[in-house]
């Protein structure tokens, strides 16, 4: 599962460190990335925050093999997307919602 980022990931900030590491199917490091970023944000913000860590944690229930687990989470995030523009600080949010279905 990749994000498709239209920034640089080569900033040490924690929204791209979470890039990276989800891209590297590190989602339990990224989504601790993004609660740094979360906590720091107000309105959409924190839907785009929170909707990125509940697709990773849906994700890590994934590769757990925990398929109730992972729809649980996975619910929880498309609310949240559904309230986003598709592309978002550079996240191209319509893809990732189109890959987590395929799944």
């Amino acid at each position: 599962m990749k994000l498709h980022y239209a920034g640089s990931t080569h900033a040490s900030d924690p929204f791209t460190a979470g890039i990276q590491l989800f891209n590297d199917g590190e989602y339990w490091h990224a989504h601790e990335q993004w609660e740094i970023c979360w906590r720091a944000a107000e309105g959409m913000d924190a839907e785009f925050y929170q909707a990125l860590i509940q697709t990773a944690a849906a994700l890590v229930k994934w590769q757990q093999g925990n398929r109730r687990g992972f729809q649980l989470n996975w619910a929880k995030a498309q609310r949240r997307l559904a309230r986003l523009p598709a592309v978002y600080r550079g996240v191209d949010l319509a893809a990732l919602a189109a890959a987590m279905e395929a799944l």
